[in-house]
């Protein structure tokens, strides 16, 4: 963690230049004003956010308000996700960049969303890892989410084992090309 306190919008560069490197791994905040937050990075792909008892987008709206901070990144496997809108979205609200944060919001909004199709296969391949609560789980999700890609993330942070996750996200993959 660097000792000094720097912008933000340092770290935001920062949490970029990694993001473009695919690496995979935590990076840690502290705030100037004493408050903790967490990314986690799957090879480049920001995975799961963290910030003051917040998850998710409540949480990127509470970063946006970050003035200064430490950091430090730590390599590693990622052990959590969730469902996030995409990193390039995730960077323009924490850079407060208002223009990239309304497209996405647009984009989102009129996002393509899934196919039945592709329910049904995400249903019955879930249903396979975590039981009859697949049906209630995927309901939670499909209407949140804007593409198969943002599905499958969402759903795989419902399945407990990394390694039953990969064989899910293997087996969806394999039925929808």
């Amino acid at each position: 963690m660097s000792q000094d306190y720097v912008p933000f919008s340092e770290i935001v560069s920062a949490i970029g230049k990694l993001c473009v490197d695919k690496v995979t791994g935590t990076l840690f905040v502290a705030t100037k004003a004493n408050r903790s937050a967490q990314l986690m990075l799957d090879r480049g792909k920001i995975v799961f956010v963290y910030f003051f008892n917040k998850r998710g987008e409540e949480a990127l709206e509470l970063m946006s308000t970050i003035s200064a901070g430490r950091y430090r990144f730590q390599p590693g496997s990622v052990t959590r996700s969730m469902p996030l809108p995409s990193t390039d979205a995730i960077l323009a609200t924490l850079s407060g960049d208002q223009s990239q944060v309304d497209q996405f919001q647009d984009t989102r909004a009129k996002g393509p969303g899934l196919s039945q199709e592709q329910k049904t296969v995400l249903e019955t391949a879930l249903a396979g890892f975590i039981g009859p609560m697949a049906g209630i789980v995927c309901e939670d999700h499909f209407d949140r989410v804007a593409d198969l890609d943002a599905a499958i993330d969402a759903l795989v942070a419902e399945i407990p084992s990394p390694e039953q996750a990969e064989k899910f996200k293997a087996i969806v993959r394999g039925r929808l090309g």
